[in-house]
């Protein structure tokens, strides 16, 4: 066989593998897109399918808190205590609490205090109680305070909003009642005050509120708590709410500027 034909040969065999690669390549590109099709829409399935279940177990948390304060309070017992026993209840035995328990903490409360306005019971004296013994359980027994106290302030954000008293009022007792028990417990006082004030937030967003209108009632009854405690926590709750929530600077401006 001459040159000339083995140079046609060779570039048509060149051809020919170049038009396999590029089939090879095609249909591993349209296998892979199917794949990842595939595997988004499994993904989406499972996303959706698993904010289904939450949801469900997050309204049966409320729904069975609330029944049990209440059934708590028929037969004589301290439903106050019996609110907290429930909330607290994920610290038994244990050094470390899960992130699962710590999120169903905020449905607990919410039904917890939902009993409580049910049963008659004063909500701002219930909020404080329930809020200070969370935070200092979950300093004493984990490291979690901060995560617990944003979850628990959120629960009776959204509790005392579904109940005919002054939900606000509740809310502002459960931030002083967790910065208070933090400077007891040895939890930081400034992101508990950040947590307290986050999660009020998020649970008056939850029930269709605006959280700005009422901020600066918030930062105010944190810095009340503060003081309260001494000028070393004070500071850092003030310290604290500055470096992590938006428009606390010019509030803290106003208390700061004496009347003229």
């Amino acid at each position: 066989m001459d040159n000339e034909s083995q140079g046609l040969n060779v570039s048509s065999l060149t051809d020919t593998v170049k038009s396999s690669i590029v089939r090879l390549v095609q249909n591993a590109d349209e296998v892979a897109r199917e794949v990842a099709g595939t595997i988004s829409n499994r993904i989406k399935e499972i996303t959706q399918s698993t904010f289904e279940v939450i949801t469900q177990m997050s309204t049966a948390a409320t729904g069975s808190a609330r029944s049990a304060v209440a059934a708590a309070d028929e037969v004589g017992a301290d439903a106050i205590k019996v609110a907290v026993r429930l909330v607290t209840g994920a610290f038994d035995g244990t050094t470390e609490v899960t992130t699962g328990a710590i999120k169903a903490m905020q449905s607990t409360a919410s039904g917890a205090i939902q009993g409580l306005a049910d049963v008659g019971v004063d909500l701002e004296a219930a909020a404080a109680r329930l809020a200070a013994e969370t935070v200092k359980q979950a300093g004493t027994v984990s490291s979690e305070a901060v995560k617990v106290t944003r979850e628990i302030v959120t629960g009776i954000a959204t509790g005392a909003s579904a109940t005919a008293t002054d939900s606000l009022t509740a809310v502002r007792s459960a931030i002083r009642g967790a910065i208070q028990s933090a400077s007891e417990s040895g939890s930081d006082v400034g992101e508990v005050a950040v947590a307290a004030v986050t999660g009020a937030m998020d649970g008056i967003k939850k029930v269709g509120g605006t959280a700005t209108d009422t901020l600066q009632s918030l930062v105010t009854t944190a810095v009340e708590a503060g003081t309260k405690v001494g000028p070393d926590a004070v500071e850092k709750v003030k310290r604290a709410l500055h470096e992590s929530i938006n428009g606390v600077d010019e509030i803290l401006r106003r208390q700061e500027t004496p009347p003229s």
